[in-house]
């Protein structure tokens, strides 16, 4: 009997030594998967962060042209209509028209008036020069630079709250007249 004990603790220590090996083994496989899937896991968690920051730039981008499209437009278009450039452009454009029309109702009215006056050129008011400042404000019409643009378009690579203060700000004339943007 006392052999069959014998034999009965040594398996008992045998199965032991077996299942504390299993035990061991089944240990490293788990932190083998533990560190398998952490791997993914910080790819995962990284790709994340990247998603919440892409969606960000896309909600600011999604932002920024809808105020464009809203306010943006406008401003740069009040930007253009109150440059002192355009103005004194429009203003030349006009004087010369209003002078070249001038010019034709004295022609015309020479015309019925002929035995008095020797030439058109001789009424009061008439401008011999009116037809060539029309042609030079027609040129300067069509070579117009609007510097305001130029500013404008350095806010391209500005966030959308920078553009937006930008817009409220004054703008000022040659004279010093301030205009709200």
């Amino acid at each position: 009997m006392q052999t069959s004990y014998d034999q009965l603790l040594a398996d008992y220590h045998r199965l032991t030594t077996k299942k504390d090996e299993v035990e061991r083994a089944r240990n490293r496989a788990i932190e083998s998967h533990k560190a398998t899937i952490d791997e993914p896991k910080g790819m995962l968690t990284r790709v994340d962060g990247e998603m919440v920051e892409v969606y960000a730039q896309v909600s600011e981008l999604m932002l920024t042209k809808q105020w464009f499209l809203t306010e943006g437009v406008a401003w740069v278009v009040k930007l253009v209509q109150q440059s002192p450039e355009l103005e004194k452009v429009v203003a030349d454009l006009i004087n010369s028209v209003n002078a070249v029309g001038a010019n034709e109702g004295i022609k015309q009215g020479f015309k019925a008036a002929r035995d008095s006056v020797r030439s058109a050129e001789e009424v009061p008011g008439y401008d011999a020069g009116a037809q060539d400042a029309l042609d030079a404000a027609v040129k300067a019409f069509d070579e117009l630079q609007i510097s305001v643009l130029g500013k404008v378009a350095d806010l391209a690579d500005k966030p959308l709250f920078v553009i937006q203060q930008r817009s409220k700000l004054l703008i000022f004339k040659e004279d010093d007249d301030a205009i709200q943007a």
